[in-house]
């Protein structure tokens, strides 16, 4: 399979992205200014080309010595419409260079070889050439002389025309694209034979689909069986004269398939052609799996047995599948009823004490339940407790020793009862009102857990303070409403000996496993300007800068330069693309070196935070600060 990518305009014709090409044709009914509200309509429907159509009549169709041009009744329908539909080469002329004072590519569809030498100081990105020409290598050859990416409909074909054109193209070494296509106008579902796509990708290997259908499912179809490119008849009313008309789709939509083409462009990769789990499933596979835990009090020593251990959720132990590598080997700590088993209970790994030297303030995020664990394998500066909203109700002193740490972080919960997110610039006053009550709880909970940190030069709550949407990013030109909100909201809490270090963001954060969309706190030159406007520090999430910057085409370096002394304290982990938050360090898109290089200089604190680094005793944690040390 070769000629998987070609370059018409500047678009990588074979990529991730679909070129979607509006086709015009004749559906301008001889009318320029017709024509150019089409160009505009496929502007707006977010087409990357315009597509016209060139005839010269006189070497397209044949003349009989006595002038008459009498044939069968549809080539007649056909001529006599041509009539009345065609636009000169001036206006073609004048609609190429409209196309280019609005930013669309202006294709178009020679029908005979005057046409080609027409369209020779046009400039075209690439040249089109119709179904009815597939099997026409006298015309497939003039086109080349064009010296531009060439498209070919296979529409009326049979396979082995479609073979010798492709053999004809490579041998004019031409990069070409085949469109699968069924010349009916428009096609019943039943004759389009969609799933020949597949065969046609065999033979060459960049296809797109031409689609006369009804409607647009059937070009998503073809989408997702791998077409790259994908030409659709747009009109402004189905309902006028003309063959074509019937079988276009009018602008609404048109918009609706470019659309849903832009969201299968997401959904369709697959790094590797391997099951990837998304960020969204790691979240829910903890929540929801299973893992392996012990169904009674194991002392170290003991030998596992299937009796002393049983599957339950939540999914934050080994998985099921892994209960019989721990029968028969013995237990290397004590295990209460209850607890998960681990890949360290597997290998036999020790709970030895870790040491960690490192430039900066360092710490490492802890439960209630976990602390006294943690406490007991490292000295860290400061610790940071992630509270859920029933630990809001709970009396730390039992879970709790007093420490000598110089810094006191918490994590504000982002759920609270009733499934309600944390949102204090909700415009919902009633929600928003609840928010504000929450974080004064969160302040109030800060300041017990403090008892234990008499050394602590700060209480920093770190929070995600909202101002997320469900189904798309609200206008730019409301965040500054919500920026006024969260002033307020801020203004009614008593912060008391706390400090509120709001969490920068990434644009899709994931809640209960699904994803969202992120409004404020989230790029880069406003989180400056709001940090100074607001007088406030953050808690700067490095895992959710790379996904802004990697998201919006932004220089991570630069505005980590620019965030950095603004910042009280960091969360340090990687990212992959805009939604791979918290990948093992190293195995992302963050440059380290460099980043390290600036984070050792600065004045902060830092955990890792790495994507369920507490799994194992922490391991992901440990592993996280062991690679920053090495740099």
């Amino acid at each position: 399979m070769t000629g998987a990518s070609m370059d018409i305009g500047g678009f990588s014709v074979g990529s991730d992205r679909i070129f979607v090409i509006a086709e015009v044709g004749n559906n301008h009914n001889g009318s320029l200014d017709l024509a150019k509200q089409l160009v505009n309509a496929a502007i707006a429907v977010g087409a990357d080309c315009v597509k016209f159509q060139l005839r010269n009549r006189a070497a397209l169709y044949r003349s009989k010595a006595d002038g008459s041009r009498a044939e069968d009744l549809g080539v007649e329908y056909i001529q006599d419409l041509l009539d009345k539909v065609e636009l000169t080469l001036a206006e073609h002329r004048e609609l190429r260079d409209y196309c280019s004072s609005q930013d669309i590519l202006y294709l178009c569809t020679p029908w005979d070889e005057a046409s080609v030498d027409a369209l020779a100081d046009f400039d075209l990105p690439a040249v089109k050439l119709a179904s009815a020409d597939l099997c026409n290598p006298y015309l497939i050859a003039k086109a080349a002389t064009l010296g531009k990416p060439m498209i070919l409909s296979t529409g009326m074909s049979y396979e082995h025309e479609v073979v010798a054109a492709i053999e004809q193209l490579r041998a004019l070494q031409v990069p070409f694209a085949l469109l699968h296509c069924n010349s009916a106008y428009p096609a019943p579902e039943t004759d389009i034979q969609l799933s020949y796509i597949a065969r046609l990708r065999e033979l060459h290997g960049l296809v797109g689909y031409s689609g006369h259908e009804r409607g647009i499912a059937i070009s998503f179809a073809a989408v997702a069986l791998g077409a790259k490119l994908l030409e659709r008849h747009i009109t402004l009313d189905r309902n006028m004269e003309g063959p074509d008309h019937l079988a276009s789709l009018e602008p609404t939509e048109f918009k609706q398939l470019v659309d849903g083409v832009r969201q299968l462009e997401k959904a369709l990769p697959c790094a590797g052609m391997q099951r990837q789990v998304s960020q969204g499933e790691l979240l829910n596979r903890e929540n929801l799996g299973k893992s392996v835990i012990a169904a009674t009090k194991i002392n170290a020593g003991e030998v596992f047995t299937q009796d002393k251990l049983r599957i339950a959720s939540p999914g934050q132990g080994v998985p099921p599948y892994r209960l019989a590598d721990l029968l028969g080997r013995s237990a290397c700590r004590d295990i209460e009823q209850g607890d998960f088993l681990f890949e360290s209970d597997i290998a036999g790994a020790g709970q030895e004490q870790l040491v960690f030297d490192l430039p900066i303030r360092w710490g490492v995020p802890v439960r209630y339940h976990d602390f006294l664990q943690y406490r007991a394998r490292v000295s860290p500066d400061l610790f940071e407790f992630h509270l859920s909203y029933r630990d809001l109700s709970v009396d730390p002193e039992p879970y709790l020793e007093t420490v000598t740490c110089n810094r006191l972080v918490v994590h504000a919960p982002e759920l609270f009862e009733n499934s309600e997110l944390l949102d204090l610039v909700a415009e919902d006053e009633a929600y928003r009102q609840r928010s504000i009550v929450n974080l004064q709880r969160v302040v109030d909970a800060t300041q017990r857990i403090a008892a234990f940190f008499p050394q602590a030069d700060a209480q920093l709550i770190v929070a995600n303070v909202g101002g997320f949407s469900a189904d798309a990013p609200l206008p730019v030109e409301q965040r500054e409403a919500l920026y006024a909100r969260f002033r307020d909201s801020r203004a009614q809490i008593d912060f008391g000996s706390t400090e509120l270090i709001p969490q920068n963001m990434a644009p899709f954060p994931w809640h209960f496993g699904g994803q969202r969309h992120q409004n404020i706190f989230m790029m880069p030159d406003e989180l400056a300007q709001k940090a100074q406007e607001l007088e406030l520090r953050l808690c700067l999430d490095l895992s959710h800068l790379q996904m802004t910057c990697f998201h919006f085409g932004l220089d991570f370096q630069q505005a980590l330069r620019r965030l950095l002394p603004l910042s009280a304290h960091l969360h340090v982990a990687d990212a992959k693309g805009s939604n791979g938050e918290g990948v093992l360090m190293g195995t992302g898109d963050v440059d380290w070196p460099a980043t390290w290089a600036q984070v050792g200089a600065s004045d902060v604190s830092f955990i890792p935070e790495v994507w369920q680094g507490h799994k194992d005793h922490g391991a992901g944690f440990w592993s996280a600060l062991a690679y920053l040390q090495s740099l």
